[in-house]
């Protein structure tokens, strides 16, 4: 072994004991002497990697690459870099050709599979972790990422025993339990999928308090202090438990979103209502709002369903519609950073067949407007209505009311609709947010809903086909009943 080969081992075992500025400096040294040394080149570039130097990681990477076509290390590692840089096409190029030097790796498998499922290829990542998991039946990440493709199939016992083997291999796997959750909760086991559904305060930072968490013993005199902790929908949905919770203590404080308060605050959601950052009262017990269902005992058969149980004031800014034309509030997407906002967001220029429908006139409830869609809602400015300066959900709650009938994506105006008990259809990707289950056209969380359901992933034709469909017969039965 030369002087060159004994540096680049010591730089090796630098790196791999963590001591990377001296393996990178020692790296630098060598360059000038070997410059084309694939191994060098990819030691270099693992060594930014782990430094985040992910640009810089990726050009090395790339040269040592070339250097060395068929090496199954190289690729796989600059696989990894792309990932971080989500370039998940490159990244994916990159395992690809790792994989084909090195079949057998389930690692590979592993990378190559979670790059699939990020562009959205859930079938072929559900393969790879299936081969993955045969070849290291003990890689609990894997089991865990496979149980993650199933629920996205809609595959749900499925999904629910690979979480099962995730967490016979390592019961305190917290992404695992929250991951069942998810899919228990789907299944419609609201039991089961609400008490794993506390293993998310290990996947976050949970807020501090010294007042004890209420378990739904009654404590009469003592007051509840209950913290939305989610979405604005979340906060919709769940806030029909806390008149159960208030029959078993003395007071309930309600804390959410700014924007919500006043709605909150107008429907008598609770004692007291306050926005974040404010100054809590003082309280005898705590809960997060969307624990209330696991400590109350909710089951799918026992939501409580009576709507309304939001209430909105009488409107003063709703433009007058024709007569006899239907009036339909319109929300066609959600908040770009959900993190499947993607899959369940329209572009308004989709919904056309809907806004061809004869005998309607829309209200834009799709506040703020996303920039791709102001030339559509221009075009259509002769049946959507578009000045409704709606400053928070109370406002939106009084157009609301107004309504015949309210369409929407999953997002808070739909879950504002269904708790008003207004007439609503909801446009849901194939594979829903857990709280729309499977299959069913209907909703036991609203009772005033419809579904329309993607039949596949990304296609969303058919099911607004339908509704276009649905709403010249809504209209048709208005105008024979007149």
């Amino acid at each position: 072994m030369d002087s060159f080969d004994r540096s680049l081992k010591l730089a090796f075992e630098m790196h791999n004991a963590g001591r990377s500025v001296e393996a990178e400096a020692l790296c630098r040294v060598l360059m000038p002497i070997r410059p084309q040394d694939a191994q060098l080149l990819f030691l270099l570039g693992m060594i930014l990697h782990k430094g985040s130097r992910d640009e810089e990681a990726a050009e090395w990477l790339s040269l040592a690459a070339r250097c060395q076509s068929q090496s199954a290390r190289i690729f796989n590692g600059l696989g990894c870099v792309y990932q971080k840089l989500r370039d998940h096409s490159r990244a994916a190029a990159a395992f690809e050709k790792a994989l084909k030097l090195e079949p057998q790796s389930a690692a590979t498998e592993y990378n190559l599979g979670s790059t699939c499922y990020k562009l959205g290829q859930v079938g072929k990542a559900e393969t790879l972790f299936r081969s993955a998991v045969e070849k290291d039946p003990r890689d609990s990440a894997c089991w865990n990422n496979l149980g993650k493709c199933l629920k996205e199939l809609n595959r749900l016992d499925e999904s629910i025993a690979a979480y099962n083997r995730a967490l016979e291999i390592a019961p305190e796997y917290a992404l695992a339990r929250y991951g069942r959750a998810v899919s228990l909760l789907t299944a419609g086991r609201l039991s089961e999928g609400f008490r794993d559904y506390e293993w998310r305060w290990h996947l976050v930072t949970p807020r501090q308090f010294r007042q004890p968490e209420w378990d739904g013993t009654p404590a009469p005199g003592q007051t509840l202090f209950l913290h939305a902790e989610q979405g604005f929908g979340d906060a919709m949905q769940m806030v029909r438990f806390v008149p159960a919770a208030r029959e078993r203590v003395g007071r309930v404080i309600l804390e959410c979103r700014p924007g919500l308060e006043k709605l909150f605050q107008y429907s008598n959601c609770a004692d007291g209502v306050i926005p974040y950052g404010v100054e809590i009262p003082p309280f005898d017990f705590r809960l997060s709002l969307i624990s209330l269902p696991r400590v109350l005992g909710a089951a799918l058969d026992t939501i409580p369903n009576r709507t309304p149980y939001l209430r909105a004031p009488a409107c003063k800014r709703l433009p007058p519609a024709q007569p006899g034309r239907l009036k339909v509030g319109l929300a066609w997407a959600g908040n770009s950073e959900h993190h499947q906002d993607a899959a369940r967001s329209l572009r308004l220029e989709q919904l056309v067949p809907v806004l061809q429908v004869p005998g309607v006139v829309f209200y834009n409830l799709q506040l703020p407007v996303p920039a791709g869609d102001q030339s559509c809602l221009q075009r259509f400015s002769a049946v959507i209505q578009s000045d409704l300066r709606l400053a928070d959900f109370l406002d939106t709650a009084s157009v609301v009311a107004e309504m015949d009938l309210v369409i929407s994506v999953d997002t808070a105006v739909a879950h504002l609709a269904g708790a008003l008990g207004k007439p609503v259809w909801i446009l849901l990707q194939h594979s829903p947010d857990w709280r729309w289950f499977l299959e069913r056209p209907d909703s036991p969380w609203y009772p005033t809903a419809q579904l329309f359901r993607q039949a596949e992933r990304n296609k969303w034709e058919e099911p607004i086909f339908r509704v276009a469909e649905a709403l010249k017969r809504q209209k048709e039965s208005v105008v024979s009943s007149q």
